[in-house]
């Protein structure tokens, strides 16, 4: 295996780990991250879906990590070259993904939130912004903007001709 010098990799630990598993391990030199080019490419790739995810729907810099677990998402359930144009999420799995659930990122967004109301004459929902998809759940993750809280929903609906941070 091959790192560059980040901190993070230079631990007794994991060099130990490598050599028990007979496992080499080497570090690039500094300050060249050409030796990490397949590393890097990824990289440049996941930050330039990062980028049209905030450009596109018009969000400011503060919601980037939400962009980076959209694009991590996305990335996982496109197909490859470099694994013969099969998903990472067919290796993972061993069966293909379905595109239905995905949505455009930004827009606006109404979750059904009935069972969180204080009684059965609240409002069944609010305005939000589409954030992406939650690692724990099977669903989407929605900010509310009056309350700026996160809602993790379901059963949301979308209205995604509308981004609410363009206006």
């Amino acid at each position: 295996m091959q790192c560059d010098n980040g901190g993070e990799f230079l631990t007794s630990s994991l060099c130990d780990l490598f050599s028990r598993h007979g496992s080499s391990f080497r570090l690039s030199c500094p300050h060249t991250s050409p030796q990490n080019g397949k590393a890097e490419r990824l990289i440049r790739t996941t930050n330039d879906i990062l980028r049209v995810l905030l450009i596109h729907a018009n969000l400011p810099p503060p919601f980037w990590v939400e962009a980076l677990h959209t694009a991590t998402h996305n990335l996982n359930w496109r197909p490859s070259s470099a694994i013969n144009f099969v998903t990472p999420y067919f290796l993972l799995l061993g069966h293909h993904p379905t595109y239905d659930h995905m949505r455009a990122f930004g827009c606006l967004c109404f979750p059904n939130t009935i069972a969180t109301s204080p009684h059965k004459l609240a409002p069944r929902s609010s305005r939000c912004v589409f954030l992406g998809y939650p690692l724990e759940h099977k669903g989407y993750r929605c900010l509310e903007l009056t309350t700026r809280k996160f809602i993790i929903s379901r059963h949301v609906t979308f209205d995604e001709r509308t981004f609410l941070y363009s206006s």
